[in-house]
């Protein structure tokens, strides 16, 4: 019994290599780490070896159920930022994260930190706080820099010397922009960026918001403000994804998007369209994907002409019952189906198809092997949509037929009639969901 009882008191787990007790801490929050220093002398400095430091306080107050910003809370919350960047003997930061709305933190400590961070090499960076950064901070020079993300109140007010040689991430989410020259020199201080989010970014004081690399993959534009005003130019010769969540702007340059491979156009609905966005999908009609909302898909059918999507193989149309023709003429998927030759896979609400089309489309005939509709019901001219489709399509391998939720009683007699319907392709499979 009493060795059993020795057994039980060694401390095996102080026995491990550091690296070891480095990786179970990297489970725990950074604030959770630091507090492992008092278990032991063996523990004491281990936290200082940590490579990612991230400190969320919204998110560690709302753990402990604290409702209040009090002095002392704060204090004790930046004392711990302190200990891990300004006081520790960590001579490597692979991340340092940080996140903090409210204005209690004062900007020389900020700046502090971040300059420890570069110092120590840091590669990644998440910031989202209401300090205002210098424009003299260190991270617009940071060699070392692969990834950036800034978030909440912070004025990007780019130096002249701006220089992120490893940059590849640059991620802006409530960014305001100084001006047009901290755009172009942004772009141009990263020569190796691939990957580019914008989101509710202010372009109140943008007039010409250049987007222009030759390494840039992706690109996603999301909801911006005050940008009625502005001026979009894309160039990005080797961009392969592009989504674009906004308003229109007043104008738009799109060129070089010749490797593009996938992109998401969602125009949001507004009273009048003041600008014309046929130069959006002139730019992308060599795309082979692509997902079109309600108010996008009204703008194409407004280009004239309408531009031929020669390579696109993929169109998602998620419209739903939102879709509204203000076109007299009340031009749907009918017609653009004319101006996409190589469609193979189609996915449509039934909204979407208002007429079918007395000259069938190429595509049909020839091309489409898999057509999703969604939001069917037991109406006739909805069931006469699917017949239509089974005649004429003459390579369908696959009719997937999705029904709105209040005609789930009809399903079985929507499926005796379109098994029931000729079909030009006698292989294609039905599925009634």
């Amino acid at each position: 019994m009493a060795e059993q009882v020795k057994m039980e008191e060694i401390d095996r787990i102080s026995d491990l290599h550091d690296s070891i007790l480095i990786h179970i801490l990297s489970f725990l929050s950074t604030k959770e780490a630091i507090k492992t220093s008092v278990l032991s002398t063996r523990w004491r400095y281990l936290f200082d070896l940590l490579p990612n430091i991230d400190f969320d306080l919204e998110e560690d107050l709302c753990r402990k159920n604290i409702k209040s910003y009090s002095t002392d809370v704060i204090e004790n919350y930046m004392c711990s930022v302190d200990k891990m960047l300004l006081f520790c003997n960590t001579t490597n930061v692979n991340k340092f994260g940080f996140k903090c709305w409210i204005r209690m933190i004062g900007s020389d400590r900020f700046n502090g930190w971040i300059s420890a961070a570069v110092d120590r090499g840091v590669k990644h960076l998440d910031l989202s706080t209401s300090v205002l950064p210098s424009s003299t901070l260190p991270i617009f020079t940071c060699k070392t820099l692969v990834s950036l993300k800034l978030g909440k109140y912070f004025v990007l007010n780019v130096p002249k010397d701006v220089h992120l040689p490893n940059l590849k991430t640059l991620h802006l989410h409530s960014v305001g922009f100084l001006n047009d020259d901290s755009v172009k020199g942004l772009f141009s201080g990263c020569p190796h960026l691939e990957d580019m989010v914008t989101r509710k970014c202010d372009l109140g004081e943008i007039r010409n918001f250049h987007i222009s690399h030759h390494l840039l993959k992706t690109l996603t534009i999301r909801y911006s403000y005050n940008s009625f005003q502005c001026w979009l130019w894309i160039n990005a010769p080797n961009l392969t994804s592009l989504e674009y969540y906004d308003r229109l702007v007043a104008g738009y340059s799109m060129e070089n998007l010749q490797s593009l491979t996938k992109a998401v156009i969602n125009i949001s609905a507004c009273k009048t369209f003041r600008a014309d966005a046929t130069t959006i999908f002139k730019g992308i009609c060599d795309v082979p994907s692509l997902v079109l909302s309600d108010t996008s898909l009204e703008l194409l059918l407004r280009c004239e002409p309408l531009p031929v999507f020669a390579n696109l193989i993929r169109l998602d149309l998620p419209c739903h019952l939102r879709f509204r023709y203000s076109n007299p003429l009340q031009k749907g998927l009918e017609t653009l189906l004319s101006s996409l030759p190589a469609l193979e896979k189609l996915e449509f609400y039934q909204e979407v198809l208002c007429s079918l089309p007395e000259e069938v489309p190429s595509c049909l005939l020839h091309k489409l092997k898999t057509i999703k509709i969604t939001n069917f019901t037991d109406e006739k001219y909805c069931i006469g949509k699917a017949k239509y489709i089974l005649k004429n399509g003459g390579v369908l391998e696959k009719l997937i037929i999705v029904t709105a939720s209040h005609i789930s009683v009809a399903k079985k007699w929507i499926s005796k009639t379109l098994f029931a319907s000729a079909r030009e392709s006698k292989p294609c499979f039905i599925l009634i969901i």
